[in-house]
């Protein structure tokens, strides 16, 4: 099937019929002969479903007949086919004017046939006044018009005028065949009008009518007339005394919907330049079979259900799962509640946590498919196509997947959800509902052409905006670069060298619903210095460290490795670890212990706490050094050791408080309390330790202020007696 044929509703022709209808449609005409030998007048309908081909099936008919008649002699052909399409006119003088036109414009030229033409003229002039009748067409309202009454002998009343129109009619050896499609398109008056006009005025010798409609639509409009007056068997009775013939469309057959589906799912493929493999076509076959199949029923659901693919997804073309996107765009356009109602569930649907997804940590499967089957009515899914739905959405996200099969999947399930760009990934979601990549996200294409490019160490322009797209959203990148694989060990360096540009860039926060950014960069690093071929970046270290960022990514990573490894049991990675990190930092507060410890940034600083955490005396001894020097003051030192963070209620950067155990892991307190007695003495306590802008006055104040308490817990904690104490008390007491 051509692809440009998709969205086309035109009826199709016996040249382009697939479906094998042009037998059906010769079945009909020998139907309509033989109802046409039996009665000089009768009706017939064509009944079958919105979309079912009821249309191409009339054209069929009509082309047949009209081959038959240019076959016949001119001047006695068998049939001539009027089409009508009564919904076109805009009142009944027009439409029992226009009927008329097409059943006189129908018949033959020849002389032969000039009577009835000519009683029919008439009869459409006794209709209304001729003044009504210009513009309609096919009837000429001037003097032509006006010359043919003059030809018409005798009485002029409307019956003496009809009697003559069946009179010529019958003597006509030509039989018409009047097509009326789309009846169930009318208005209820206007269904009446058509019906009248059949049955009063339209049933003439010779002349046969060939109506289409769905019947359950047409049923439904007769319902609202005040013939039926909403019973269902009064309108069934009335239309079985219009109609003496009924002829059924045939359902699509087995083969002819496999048929139909197959070509219109290769001219989406072909269209879209798309190659599935063997297991994706099988799953194509499985979502048709437990879902697709029961819905798309008729010709035109199938084109139009392609079509809808075909002419969206040129928007997301490889950025997200083809397999995913045919079935969203089901539910896009057969339940359009439904696929709303998605995007409100995205935590939960995409395993990702959020306030919504709280209350659902401890939900079994049984009662999850339970509320997600409760969600169906009000959705307005019916009832009988709810297990198709919930099907559909269990092949898309792993909650309804564990709901409907009775077992979880974890959170490395979707890790092959993301691998092959599904809905049910939080990375590529938003894709399916945006209909393209969205501004805060960045195409699959440019990271996997930048990472090409890094595996094989050339630059290029696309590597600028992998590194822009790592500053706004570090988690998604860092997902997207594991997923695409090895990189090689120059590829591993490379990217650890440009992730480090970044590195301080990249926000760390903390606090109601963040995200601790930074954390996917350092376990990152924690995977290539602990898992595949660490060495060539342990060689490199000197080079990875050389920035600030790369410096400060370098410890925080490590440290994450040496942790992992520590927790496995592996003893001989977490001491080769734990020398790494030692190493760095030594050196890192080696070359920075001449300068002005206000110059140092921050986040380099902090790296103070692992050196700490590996060798407690080495760092303790290097402070207090600088400190005793006067390089760094002490109070400084200790200013620099207050926490820093960000929190949903403040913007920027805010203090959190120091911690007793930060100060004695780095200089020890009483060593503090020793050196800073007069300002810890003077420093006001009435402070908010936690929350402030990150400013040096507020970091001097929480600073003295945590001390100051610290101190007089310690001081609190020496004056209360021990247990032997206090009983020796008691008892001399």
């Amino acid at each position: 099937m051509d692809s440009r044929h998709l969205l086309g509703d035109d009826p199709v022709n016996a040249a382009g019929d697939e479906l094998d209808r042009k037998r059906f449609s010769e079945h009909m005409i020998r139907v309509i002969n033989r109802v046409r030998a039996q009665s000089e007048s009768s009706v017939i309908a064509l009944i079958g479903p919105w979309g079912s081909g009821k249309s191409s099936i009339l054209e069929m008919v009509k082309d047949s007949i009209d081959e038959l008649s240019v076959a016949e002699d001119e001047e006695s052909p068998e049939w001539r086919v009027a089409e009508f399409n009564p919904w076109i006119h805009s009142d009944s003088l027009s439409m029992y004017v226009g009927f008329y036109s097409e059943l006189r414009a129908c018949l033959p030229g020849g002389e032969r046939w000039s009577e009835a033409r000519e009683s029919i003229g008439s009869w459409i002039q006794n209709a209304a006044p001729l003044g009504k009748l210009g513009g309609i067409a096919r009837v000429d309202a001037s003097s032509a018009f006006e010359k043919l009454a003059e030809k018409v002998a005798g009485d002029t009343s409307a019956a003496t005028k009809k009697g003559k129109v069946e009179e010529a009619l019958k003597e006509c050896s030509v039989s018409i065949l009047v097509m009326m499609d789309d009846l169930d398109r009318l208005t209820p008056d206007e269904l009446l009008e058509v019906f009248k006009m059949i049955r009063l005025l339209g049933r003439l010798p010779n002349v046969y009518y060939l109506l289409s409609y769905d019947e359950q639509t047409l049923m439904d409009v007769l319902c609202r007339t005040d013939l039926a007056f909403a019973d269902q068997e009064r309108a069934r009775s009335y239309l079985e005394k219009m109609v003496q013939v009924r002829l059924d469309m045939p359902a699509l057959g087995d083969a002819q919907r496999a048929h139909l589906v197959n070509s219109s799912l290769n001219a989406v493929l072909e269209n879209n330049a798309i190659s599935l493999p063997e297991a994706s076509l099988t799953a194509i076959a499985s979502l048709w079979g437990e879902a697709l199949s029961a819905r798309l029923t008729t010709p035109r659901a199938i084109r139009r259900f392609f079509a809808q693919v075909d002419s969206s997804y040129v928007t997301v073309a490889d950025e997200v799962n083809f397999i995913d996107f045919l079935a969203l765009t089901f539910l896009r356009t057969h339940e359009p509640r439904v696929y709303y109602e998605l995007q409100e569930h995205r935590e939960e649907l995409t395993m990702t946590a959020g306030t919504r997804t709280i209350g659902l940590r401890n939900e079994s499967p049984a009662d999850r498919l339970a509320r997600w089957r409760t969600y169906m009515k009000p959705w307005g899914v019916a009832q009988e196509h709810e297990n198709g739905v919930l099907a559909i959405l269990a092949k898309l996200f792993l909650p309804l997947k564990s709901a409907q099969e009775g077992m979880e999947y974890g959170r490395d399930w979707l890790l092959d959800v993301a691998k092959r760009k599904g809905v049910g990934h939080t990375d590529y979601f938003s894709r399916y509902f945006f209909f393209g990549v969205p501004a805060d996200d960045i195409p699959d294409s440019v990271v996997e052409a930048a990472l090409d490019n890094i595996s094989l160490g050339e630059e290029s322009d696309r590597i600028p905006l992998l590194l822009a797209a790592l500053e706004k959203d570090p988690e998604r990148i860092v997902r997207k670069v594991r997923n695409y694989g090895d990189l090689g060990a120059g590829g591993n360096l490379k990217i650890l060298l440009l992730m480090a540009e970044k590195y301080l860039a990249i926000p760390n926060d903390i606090g109601f619903l963040s995200t601790f950014s930074r954390i996917s960069v350092e376990g990152f690093v924690a995977d290539l210095f602990i898992e595949g071929k660490p060495e060539p970046l342990q060689e490199n270290l000197d080079v990875i460290t050389q920035s600030d960022g790369g410096y400060c990514m370098a410890v925080r990573g490590l440290g994450r490795a040496r942790a992992r490894a520590n927790r496995s049991g592996k003893e001989e990675v977490a001491r080769r670890l734990t020398e790494d990190i030692r190493r760095i930092i030594s050196e890192k507060f080696e070359h920075a212990k001449s300068r002005d410890i206000t110059s140092i940034d921050q986040s380099v600083f902090s790296s103070v706490h692992a050196w700490a955490e590996i060798d407690s005396g080495a760092a303790t001894e290097f402070l207090r050094g600088q400190a005793e020097s006067g390089t760094w003051p002490l109070i400084e030192v200790v200013d620099r050791l207050v926490n820093r963070g960000t929190t949903s209620a403040r913007p920027g950067t805010v203090l959190m408080g120091l911690e007793d155990q930060t100060v004695e892991a780095t200089l020890g307190l009483d060593y503090v309390f020793d050196h800073l007695s007069l300002e810890i003495d003077d420093a006001s306590t009435d402070v908010l330790m936690e929350g402030l802008p990150d400013t040096p006055e507020n970091r001097r104040a929480v600073a003295l202020a945590a001390l100051s308490f610290a101190r007089h817990r310690r001081r609190e904690a020496a004056n209360q007696p021990d247990e032997g104490e206090a009983e020796a008390q008691d008892l001399t007491g």
